[in-house]
């Protein structure tokens, strides 16, 4: 699209959505459409403005009367109406004015029915303007601070972590500290949207007013419920010239393990007391055991003999302050040091698997073991194993230089009948590249490659320690040619 259709597009867009306003009996006025909305309680009359970013952005809707609909969770802090998810991305339907008044007439509806279904979005930091302080208030476990006094502290990364504690009564080294008060105002129907609507729900016994016109409060966090759910909000609160207070949101966020596991999907929690082994955690193996881990798997082997070399990062989960370790400590410490697990729930074992007895022991002490080796003689030690206790293994390879990747289980489930075997044969150009003190070729199979290959194996893994395989004998992947062909 030219710059040209761009702005055609946008002109039409508007001129097609305001005609569509005067037809509904809207009327032109200097700020905005305003206009009926008819509803079973009766008419609300309502202004409509299209903003900058339309049709990019949907209009804004407020009622001329402020108070001629209830305030809610549904309602911006300027009293504009909430009609429009964030997670809403079906398409630009308020484009259409027809459709976008019957959005409208429905908001009213809901409003008048006490919004039933309601969804419980935890977002009162909408409600109250950002603090100029770009720091990030990070705060753990808010309940052990209910209705009492607390400090945050400087910490790296331009954040300021909670811990208990009041304002000095003389200044000390740490008046970079910041004094609060965390506040549990319970159930919260209506969002307060200023200090005295805060104030109004806190127990005036703990005289806030007072702490905070003598600075030994500057921060109040507020602990509240919608519906079931915990929500929390960090505000920053100074006295006014005329006697008041005032308040701004200031940039926070949970530091807990609830937080932080939270986003690792709905199976994380059943995954939590699973046990598997990883052996070979060169590039795919430490990018499964990375994912696994962020996918909530909190019992961690790893089986490895090798060490990071220089050339192996480009691939590898680790950086370069691991060049020398051993390929099984580097990977732990990595994943300990983002404090996805802890350091007793990950074992190493810094030596190939070569015996019988390893491989047996490795399969019957773990829910799954999955090999990322791509050698042969490993893979069989271990499917063998697998076999003799009943058990199943995933392997995991990448083949013909980042074709394909293959993922195996073995033996197949139920009796299914095995993935047929992959060919070596590629039409690609080859070119052989060798590495002093490697006798063999170096392998040019991308990094992106890599993590797909990864992802693919850990969702098999996953549904194996779930009941849910994917597939009873596993997976062939051919990648498009064109994307990993080089220029000569």
């Amino acid at each position: 699209m030219t710059a040209a259709e761009y702005d055609e597009y946008v002109t039409y867009s508007r001129q097609h959505f305001e005609e569509g306003l005067i037809r509904a009996g809207f009327s032109e006025v200097d700020t905005g459409w305003q206009g009926p909305i008819l509803h079973s309680d009766g008419t609300t009359e309502v202004l409509i403005t299209l903003r900058s970013r339309y049709p990019f952005q949907p209009p804004r809707v407020a009622p001329v009367d402020p108070d001629a609909a209830s305030w809610s969770w549904h309602r911006e802090l300027d009293g504009a109406l909430c009609l429009v998810a964030e997670d809403d991305h079906g398409g630009l339907w308020w484009t259409d004015a027809s459709s976008f008044l019957e959005h409208v007439t429905a908001w009213f509806e809901q409003a008048g029915a006490g919004w039933p279904n309601d969804r419980p979005d935890l977002d009162l930091d909408r409600y109250f303007r950002p603090s100029e302080d770009e720091r990030l208030y990070l705060y753990d476990d808010l309940p052990r601070y209910r209705n009492g006094f607390v400090r945050f502290r400087p910490a790296k990364n331009n954040t300021m972590r909670i811990g208990g504690g009041t304002r000095p009564t003389k200044n000390t080294k740490h008046i970079k500290d910041r004094f609060g008060y965390v506040a549990d105002l319970g159930g919260v129907d209506v969002p307060p949207r200023s200090w005295d609507d805060v104030a109004a729900r806190i127990d005036p016994g703990v005289d806030l007013d007072r702490r905070i016109r003598n600075h030994s409060v500057e921060i109040v966090v507020l602990i509240y419920l919608r519906g079931s759910h915990d929500g929390a909000i960090v505000l920053e609160v100074w006295p006014t010239v005329g006697g008041g207070t005032a308040v701004r949101r200031l940039r926070s966020g949970a530091d807990t393990d609830a937080a932080k596991s939270a986003r690792a999907g709905l199976l994380a929690p059943e995954l939590r007391e699973c046990r598997v082994a990883i052996v070979g955690v060169g590039a795919l193996g430490s990018f499964i055991a990375d994912m696994l881990v962020r996918s909530g798997i909190r019992h961690l082997t790893l089986v490895d003999g090798d060490v990071v070399m220089p050339g192996n990062l480009v691939r590898h989960l680790v950086g370069p302050e691991a060049i020398g370790l051993s390929k099984v400590k580097a990977v732990k410490q990595h994943l300990i040091a983002r404090e996805a697990i802890a350091a007793d729930r990950i074992d190493v074992i810094d030596e190939a698997l070569t015996s019988g007895d390893q491989a047996i022991g490795l399969v019957g002490s773990h829910d799954l073991v999955v090999d990322a080796t791509a050698d042969f003689a490993t893979t069989a030690l271990l499917h063998v194993s697998a076999r003799s206790l009943s058990k199943q293994i995933v392997s995991a390879v990448i083949q013909n230089d980042g074709a394909r990747y293959r993922i195996d289980l073995l033996p197949s489930l139920d009796g299914s009948d095995p993935l047929p075997p992959s060919t070596s044969e590629t039409d690609l150009p080859r070119r052989e590249v060798f590495e002093a003190g490697c006798g063999s070729p170096i392998s040019p199979t991308p990094p992106y490659v890599v993590v797909e290959a990864a992802a693919a194996s850990v969702r098999h893994v996953i549904g194996l320690l779930v009941g849910l395989p994917l597939h009873p004998a596993g997976e062939v992947r051919n990648l498009p040619i064109g994307t990993i062909r080089t220029r000569e």
